[in-house]
């Protein structure tokens, strides 16, 4: 059976956001504090806050897991008019940091003049691609031509819509098949 539980995320403003792992293991919130949360569940079920980080200048409006086979890859977007990718990073220099881990900024992705209000990762099949869309109606696809380095992302394709664009979903069964939201 079902159960619906609430966590105390925490959050010092509107959670705008919430997305789950590819295995539902983890979850990741961000919000207009500014700011992106990682979870963990416990064997227990329970969800404990592991990571928490300022991650842009202005309210986040949207975070997304890549797939796993790409390592542990979150991108964000927000109001200040970026996205960003982050990449967790598991210590392993001195026995004090040995095991634990912190997110660190591969990229930012600044061709937008509008608040970037979503961004997707594309299914693995296609590689590792993000795709972003703008308050001003451009939806944006980039590609990492070298998955072992998330610093170098290059623009793939720029289509300008009539409208601003809210929202966007890769279609995970066609090569390039996606869908964006006006309203």
């Amino acid at each position: 059976m079902f159960v619906a539980r609430s966590i105390a995320a925490d959050h010092k403003d509107l959670i705008h956001d919430v997305s789950y792992d590819f295995h539902g293991r983890r979850m990741a919130t961000c919000s207009s504090d500014q700011s992106v949360k990682v979870w963990d569940k416990s064997e227990n079920g329970e969800w404990h806050c592991t990571a928490s980080w300022k991650t842009h200048s202005g309210s986040v409006w949207r975070v997304t897991w890549a797939h796993p086979e790409f390592g542990q890859v979150l991108a964000s977007c927000s109001f200040d008019r970026t996205a960003a990718v982050w990449e967790e990073i598991v210590g392993e220099s001195n026995d004090k940091q040995r095991g634990q881990s912190h997110w660190i900024k591969r990229t930012t992705l600044v061709d937008s003049r509008t608040s970037v209000t979503d961004v997707k990762f594309a299914p693995k099949h296609m590689g590792l691609m993000l795709t972003t869309c703008s308050a001003d109606g451009v939806v944006r696809i980039y590609e990492a031509p070298d998955v072992m380095n998330l610093s170098q992302w290059s623009l793939q394709h720029e289509i300008s819509c009539k409208l601003s664009c809210s929202c966007i979903s890769w279609n995970p069964s066609s090569p390039l098949g996606g869908s964006l939201s006006t309203d």
